[in-house]
């Protein structure tokens, strides 16, 4: 299939008129002035023979060098008429959808012909290296001349010469420069596609611009179609026979061992043709196994790489954006100092309006859609299929059979909290100490709590209180004592009896005044001296006799004389005069 090209036509026919010089573009004007005044006759159409009007401009009057034919023939308005062309070899006007689809399949027969003869000719449109380097670039041949010597096949050479879309010139290129089959070779046929119908005409609107211009339904249905039938019936076969590999394996109890190379191979060649956008026709579509995470990783880091719509930043940017009838996160509450919205991501995971009941939320926050409801739920179940296809237990697909994988998941879990439970009991069967057990631990592995009598082996379960039970696990705060012999001492005279039991007093003296002092020393304290004293006259000398309020009120006056209210500058200054 060949795409059509604007401007196509223009890069390959060049200008045909020649340079006027100054005297002659003179004397042209002055007869278009003359004509326009009525002094001279006026132009005559050399197609038609009719009258111009002689105040038509010249860029109507004369035809464009890009529509072909000799612009210096003389004025003409044909070119300007509408589908005049309506033959595939007239020139004179522009060429419909069907008059240029009919000169590409003319011109696409002729250079078939001329590429199975393998001869270069002049006009004709191939694919050349620039300068030697490659990408191929379109170009046309210019001439085609022979060499005067002669080849190792006793042949002349033929040297070609080759103009390229940019206007560049590149000549004395060697005819044996097309290789063995195209390979390596500096010139390559190609179709001509749009260029087909350069010297037919002027193309219209619609044919310039139709993007199927050129296609071959026909190539289509006879190379493309099986091409990719060909391709999507080896992938199927290929993952038939790695999963009739894999379920004898399982049948075998070996786990479909063995050919690891061969099932290398096929996986990577797999691998390597299959598509994440897969859209088989027919019966085909439903015949097709589900695609791997590997495969849609891999399709989608190509084209990421390249670029192309549909990639990995695609996904992304698709997760994120809103919906524009949905209010936007910033807009839910005003506030300066709510929830914090991040403009990068586009994310709120706090909630905006806490004050409100969490039943009449509309939005609460990303956190809650990512903690809240079966995320953790769906969570666990992923993971536990990842363990078991790791363990080789068994692949478990949980987006494909979700109700297999959370079926599995709840046989395996009570299993497990099954056989965990039998080992707790075997263990306390053998060595005791179900007594010692906490009622919340043992309840949540599922133990009773037991008391054992001394005369008999019975055992019998019981609900004890908040209090025993602290006073079993030895977290109670009651304030029991015992006697050197070990026997606990009980309400009682005696040991057995009542008996008061008395505080143990520090042994450091406590509340003891001295020299008539109402507080202890130390119950007061001065900033700017930065000394303990006492609270009742405000004295900072330990030892001093208690003066009332009346020496309080002077020790007041000589404590902020002397060290101010407790500046480190007066501190300073006063210590300073102290020394």
């Amino acid at each position: 299939m060949s795409n059509s090209g604007f401007g196509s036509s223009s890069l390959g026919t060049r200008p045909t008129h020649t340079t006027q010089s100054h005297a002659s573009r003179k004397r042209e004007r002055e007869l278009a002035e003359a004509r326009a005044s009525g002094a001279a006759a006026p132009a005559v159409d050399i197609k038609t023979g009719t009258i111009i009007n002689p105040h038509n401009p010249e860029f109507l009057t004369r035809r464009p060098w890009y529509l072909g034919g000799d612009a210096d023939a003389g004025p003409s308005l044909d070119h300007l008429a509408k589908n005049r062309g309506a033959a595939v070899g007239d020139l004179s006007g522009e060429l419909s959808m069907s008059a240029s689809d009919a000169a590409l399949r003319r011109r696409r027969e002729e250079e078939r012909a001329a590429r199975k003869e393998g001869k270069l000719q002049a006009g004709m449109w191939v694919e050349c290296l620039k300068h030697g380097k490659k990408p191929y670039v379109i170009a046309k041949i210019v001439s085609v001349k022979k060499s005067r010597l002669k080849h190792r096949s006793n042949k002349r050479r033929r040297i070609v010469c080759v103009r390229f879309e940019d206007g560049i010139i590149e000549k004395d290129i060697k005819s044996d420069a097309l290789g063995n089959n195209g390979v390596d070779a500096i010139i390559r046929m190609t179709k001509t596609g749009n260029r087909a119908v350069e010297l037919e005409g002027k193309e219209g609107y619609d044919a310039k611009r139709d993007r199927y211009h050129g296609f071959e339904a026909e190539d289509y249905s006879k190379k493309i179609v099986p091409k990719f039938g060909e391709r999507d019936s080896f992938r199927r076969k290929t993952r038939e026979r790695k999963m009739e590999r894999e379920m004898m394996g399982e049948n075998d109890g070996k786990g479909g061992s063995g050919g690891k190379g061969e099932r290398k191979d096929e996986e990577k060649a797999s691998d390597s043709d299959s598509d994440a956008d897969s859209d088989a026709s027919g019966s085909d579509s439903d015949d097709e196994f589900v695609q791997r995470d590997g495969d849609a990783k891999m399709f989608t880091s190509r084209l990421a790489r390249q670029g192309g719509v549909g990639g990995a930043q695609m996904k992304v940017t698709a997760r994120n954006l809103r919906i524009r009838e949905d209010t936007a996160k910033y807009l839910r509450n005003l506030d300066p100092d709510s929830a914090y919205y991040d403009p990068k991501s586009r994310s709120m995971r706090a909630n905006p309006n806490p004050e409100i009941d969490p039943s009449e939320l509309t939005y609460a926050g990303d956190n809650f859609a990512r903690g809240s409801g079966d995320v953790v739920g769906l969570a666990e179940t992923q993971l536990f299929a990842w363990e078991a296809t790791n363990h080789g237990l068994q692949e478990i697909h949980p987006q494909a059979n979700p109700s297999q994988a959370e079926l599995l998941k709840r046989q395996f879990r009570d299993k497990s909290g099954q056989m965990k439970r039998d080992r707790q009991t075997a263990i306390f069967d053998r060595y005791g100490g179900r007594e010692y057990l906490d009622a919340g631990g043992a309840a949540s592995i599922g133990i009773d709590i037991f008391t054992v009598s001394n005369d008999a082996r019975s055992v019998s379960t019981k609900t004890e209180t908040e209090e025993e039970r602290r006073a079993r696990l030895g977290t109670s705060m009651r304030d029991d004592r015992y006697t050197r012999d070990g026997r606990l001492v009980r309400a009682g005279t005696g040991v057995g009896g009542e008996q008061k039991v008395i505080p143990v007093a520090s042994k450091y003296e406590e509340d003891v005044t001295v020299n008539g002092h109402l507080c202890i020393w130390g119950s007061y304290f001065h900033k700017g001296a930065f000394r303990w004293g006492y609270d009742d006259d405000h004295s900072l000398l330990k030892n001093s006799y208690c003066t009332g309020p009346k020496g309080r009120v002077t020790n007041d006056e000589a404590n902020e004389l002397k060290y101010s209210k407790g500046s480190i500058k007066t501190l300073a200054s006063t210590n300073a005069r102290e020394m």
